[in-house]
């Protein structure tokens, strides 16, 4: 279908790929109804019209423009043959050619809009956004309600975050003409930015109609489903939007994302290892999967995942402190250290970091890494910060009974529970290990799970062979 070769020649361009879905499929409507298998050349120099309706149809631009090109040597060329020659051109990926066709046709009619249109499309595929623009404003300057150029005006306005003059640009594609499918998506991703995800469900129930075997259509709406808590709906819209396009990696992320939400953890990770196959320099799958996986028990499987979240993007700093609770987990202080010290850099305010990196080394046996760490701490964090508290004590034991004041006159439970841990850490292995086990027992009842305390409790505790209390 024309949707799929869209797709293939537009792999990394979602908006451009609306536009030339519009100017294939206004090529189909100018193409006599597919009847049958494709025919040889008429004689004569005849536009074999059938024979590339049915190539197109079978999404076989290449096919329909060898056909036309066949007929054409013996024809006289036309205006009209002539920009046919150039979409044809153009939907089959040889852009050069169809630029070199659109500007023969424009040193004859410079105010061609057809050709001018056209041309702004190649010079988007091209990545000439100001030329593009350029053509486009150019073409609404001679037909101020020209759908095709006021559809893509808006995706621009869009990109550039002004979704008000979208919104007017979109309307009016929609008034001259109502089915615009770009124009369609347009006004749903404006409603969607805005959060109304009715209106924005509305208008990609009238994409689905206009064009229903074009993947990105069922994508928006089951987005927009999903955030109104339509489960059935999204998940039947990213099914089907994986039906028509296979190859394309988000529709596989956005069921996996569903799939966790309903703890379907298994099947997110089916999906979510096809995304990888089919886009293994994307990070956010593996990112995605290494939570699945951590939660299945595969701690392996994630700890290789989120190394390759930080090897394709290491300013993601999400990923080292689950990178290092793995480390942690397995006893590998200096890499669970390196990862610890790693989201620190990033987050400079979280000096559980820190303290939970001076840990490690003091695991290692390296006292002097430990303080010189635990001193970083006491240098940036003012006076009364319970973080410098802790810093004391790990530094120097005999502080202990004033950390546990403090935690005694505490209120909150969370704040409380992070403190603890580090007292808990402390006793383990010596006379007071059986107290910090207890210890720990309640952090993981008691604690937030969102905390880097409270994830490593909990590791503790199975490093420890002990059953969680909650």
């Amino acid at each position: 279908m024309i949707r799929r070769t869209c797709l293939s020649v537009m792999r990394d361009a979602r908006p451009l790929c609306t536009l030339v879905l519009a100017l294939a499929t206004s090529l189909s409507g100018c193409l006599a109804p597919a009847r049958g298998p494709a025919k040889a050349p008429a004689a004569g120099g005849e536009i074999p019209f059938e024979t590339m309706s049915a190539a197109l149809a079978r999404g076989r631009p290449q096919d329909a423009l060898e056909s036309y090109e066949a007929a054409r040597a013996a024809k006289p060329q036309s205006i009209e043959t002539r920009i046919l020659h150039a979409r044809l051109l153009m939907i089959s990926g040889r852009l050069e050619e169809a630029r070199a066709e659109f500007d023969l046709v424009l040193a004859a009619e410079p105010r061609n809009t057809d050709a001018l249109y056209g041309l702004s499309v190649v010079a988007g595929l091209e990545g000439h956004a100001e030329e593009q623009e350029t053509l486009l404003r150019k073409v609404v300057e001679i037909d101020s309600a020209h759908a095709d150029a006021l559809a893509a005006l808006g995706q621009q306005a869009l990109e550039n975050g002004d979704d008000a003059a979208a919104g007017g640009l979109f309307d009016r594609a929609l008034a001259r003409e109502p089915s615009h499918l770009a124009a369609l998506l347009g006004k749903g991703a404006v409603f969607s930015r805005a959060k109304d995800w009715k209106s924005a469900e509305g208008f990609y129930n009238r994409a689905v109609v206009v064009q229903p075997d074009y993947p990105f259509a069922y994508i928006d709406r089951g987005r927009a489903r999903q955030a109104l808590d339509d489960t059935a709906g999204a998940l039947q819209d990213f099914s089907r939007a994986i039906e028509l396009s296979p190859e394309y990696p988000w529709s596989y992320i956005d069921r996996a994302k569903l799939s966790l939400r309903q703890a379907k953890r298994q099947e997110a990770i089916a999906d979510l290892s096809m995304a990888i196959r089919l886009d293994p320099g994307q990070f956010e799958s593996y990112a995605l999967r290494a939570g699945a996986l951590t939660s299945a028990g595969d701690t392996d499987g994630a700890l290789a995942d989120w190394e390759r979240v930080a090897s394709l993007q290491p300013r993601y700093w999400y990923a080292y402190a689950p990178l290092a609770a793995l480390r942690w987990t397995r006893g590998e202080w200096a890499m669970a250290r390196a990862a610890l010290l790693r989201a620190y850099e990033f987050q400079e305010d979280e000096h559980s970091f820190a303290l939970c990196a001076a840990l490690c080394s003091i695991r290692q046996g390296n006292k002097a890494d430990a303080v010189a760490t635990l001193q970083i701490v006491l240098d940036k964090v003012p006076g009364e910060s319970w973080y410098r508290d802790v810093a004391r004590f790990l530094l120097d034991p005999e502080t202990e009974t004033a950390l546990l004041s403090r935690i005694d006159r505490e209120r909150s439970p969370t704040l409380k529970a992070r403190m603890l841990f580090y007292v808990a850490v402390a006793y383990l292995g010596g006379a007071m290990d059986r107290a910090g086990r207890t210890y720990l027992v309640q952090i993981t009842g008691r604690g937030s799970p969102l905390t880097i305390e409270t994830q490593l409790a909990d590791i503790e505790l199975q490093r420890a062979g002990t059953v969680k209390g909650r």
